[in-house]
């Protein structure tokens, strides 16, 4: 289910990374963030128990989420 969009930002020194999810009733879009707020990734997953997984490590291919902020 991927529509992925990479913004051209250096991922963090330290690989942290900051996880956003504006959740929906079928599925969730989320966002991973450097520190400093710039995009380093979109995409979407289905809201189902395997969906989160691959929300997960889809986030963790990016570094070690930090934060995250979900909007529901």
């Amino acid at each position: 289910m991927s529509n992925r969009a990479h913004a051209s930002q250096p991922l963090p020194d330290d690989g942290e990374v900051i996880l956003g999810v504006d959740t929906h009733k079928d599925t969730h879009v989320a966002a991973v963030l450097t520190p400093l707020g710039a995009i380093l990734a979109t995409d979407a997953f289905p809201a189902t128990a395997a969906g989160y997984r691959e929300l997960l490590d889809w986030a963790r291919s990016f570094g070690m989420p930090a934060r995250a902020g979900v909007e529901g």
